[in-house]
């Protein structure tokens, strides 16, 4: 995407299911640094350590007390969410960034007379819709949170100043909300791959936000070291009952006004998951945890409240105490993203392709999407020919992401394409085969003439390759 001009880079991204933002500020970042790996990943680096420089300072008008902070910051930095995607050329270090820097800008126009924060609210609140479509839940969740926050600013005001920042940020949206937005909307509906919401879901999102994921992994780990988990039920026991007694004491046991800002970070952290799980039930699928960033960020510091109040020295130790248990839950979850969260390792099945005998092959993706990592990597020779099932990535103009082939029409291009081409070797790459081509149509067309010769599987990637029947 970040390879094409502004202008082709929106008319290309219409025919996707996000807007432009993202791919506009990569495509003018790699033009410094670059398209190496490093080069596309670097700005979601970058987003992540801003939003971490800006949630101090939300954490300290929550927390107040230096070493609460501290352990907030810890908390938020061995996220897994926050490590993972601070690694990744998507948008959603970016979604982070604006959401936290969003509720800073209401915080810090609350807390003043004077209206200087409020011209940067409907800038933020645009460029975050300009980025996800699932940012239109913390938008909302933001405009919550305003109201209950703390302030000196009457309710009236407040809903005045909210309409205004509103009005403005959705006159600056509106030409994509107009033109692209309801083609978007419909692609996601009938054709988005998100599985439907099961239960324990939302508890694991809710967990996630923590930093505190189950892995097998880390479960496994503690197996050995005889500390016996049920299969991970107990550590997550643990979290919830650590997760109800700091939200009783930071809404409960606080004064009036604090009370209210506990449960505005609340609303703006929690709101945006509750709303899109309703989404996933009523509307269509669209839940998952990475569309949570900003909550990550947020949630932290709520759960650090206790650490700020003015407890009893035995309360203090049992805040401390809860969020040591946190912190240890943080180190076991990263032991398990580093041992089960790992990239498709696009780079190793070039080097198997490009090691095959050359001549004339035909190569073939699927799901179809998988063409643009390889290509990544790979380099084309004399006789290469991609395509894709149930077409060629490229072969629509604009391309259109998530197809699937799902009866024998969708197989026609290919089989056309089998039928007048004199290949000498088949490749098939299978990447997300069991979303693309449920029913194996593909290898069943594959086997009329054809037979595998050799199959290799690296890490969540599979290539298969094959010759004609009766050849040597």
């Amino acid at each position: 995407m970040v390879s094409h001009s502004a202008a082709e880079i929106i008319r290309l991204i219409r025919a996707d299911t996000a807007p432009p933002l993202y791919y506009l500020l990569l495509h003018g970042w790699t033009q410094i640094f670059g398209r190496s790996e490093s080069g596309l990943r670097s700005l979601s680096v970058v987003f992540s350590i801003l939003t971490i420089l800006i949630s101090i300072g939300i954490a300290r008008r929550m927390l107040r007390n230096p070493a609460a902070v501290a352990a907030a910051i810890w908390l938020m930095s061995l996220s897994y969410l926050q490590i993972w995607f601070a690694r990744e050329a998507r948008a959603y270090a970016l979604m982070g960034l604006l959401g936290v820097a969003a509720f800073d800008g209401v915080q810090r126009h609350l807390a003043r007379r004077n209206r200087r924060w409020l011209f940067l609210l409907p800038i933020l609140l645009a460029a975050a819709m300009y980025t996800h479509n699932m940012m239109a839940p913390y938008v909302l969740g933001l405009l919550l949170a305003w109201l209950i926050l703390p302030s000196e600013h009457s309710v009236r005001r407040k809903i005045c100043e909210m309409s205004l920042v509103t009005g403005i940020a959705a006159l600056l949206y509106l030409p994509w909300a107009v033109l692209v937005l309801p083609d978007q909307m419909q692609m996601i509906r009938h054709s988005f791959w998100m599985d439907p919401l099961k239960r324990g879901d939302l508890p694991a999102a809710i967990a996630a936000l923590t930093g505190v994921k189950n892995f097998w992994s880390w479960t496994n780990l503690l197996e050995r070291m005889h500390v016996h988990t049920a299969g991970g039920v107990i550590p997550m026991s643990i979290l919830g009952c650590l997760l109800a007694a700091s939200a009783f004491a930071s809404i409960l046991g606080q004064t009036s006004a604090r009370r209210r800002g506990a449960i505005g970070l609340l609303v703006a952290a929690i709101f945006p998951l509750l709303l899109v799980a309703i989404c996933s039930v009523i509307w269509t699928p669209v839940f998952g945890e990475k569309l949570f960033l900003p909550s990550a960020t947020l949630f932290p510091i709520f759960f650090l409240l206790p650490l700020g109040m003015p407890l009893s020295r035995g309360g203090l130790r049992t805040a401390w105490c809860g969020a040591l248990i946190l912190l240890l839950l943080n180190g076991l979850t990263l032991y398990g993203y580093h041992q089960e969260i790992r990239k498709e390792d696009w780079r190793g099945i070039a080097k198997i392709v490009s090691n095959l005998p050359a001549g004339r092959r035909l190569i073939i993706f699927i799901a179809n999407d998988g063409r643009l990592p390889f290509d990544y990597y790979y380099r084309y020779r004399a006789g290469d020919e991609a395509t894709g099932v149930p077409s060629d990535f490229f072969d629509l103009n604009p391309p259109r992401t998530m197809r699937r082939a799902l009866d024998d029409r969708d197989l026609d291009p290919l089989r056309s394409r089998l039928a007048g081409g004199e290949y000498d070797q088949i490749i098939l790459v299978l990447a997300h085969e069991a979303w693309g081509d449920p029913e194996h149509r593909t290898r069943g067309l594959l086997s009329e003439g054809w037979r595998r010769v050799g199959k290799v599987e690296i890490r969540d990637v599979a290539i298969e390759w094959y010759q004609k029947t009766g050849q040597n």
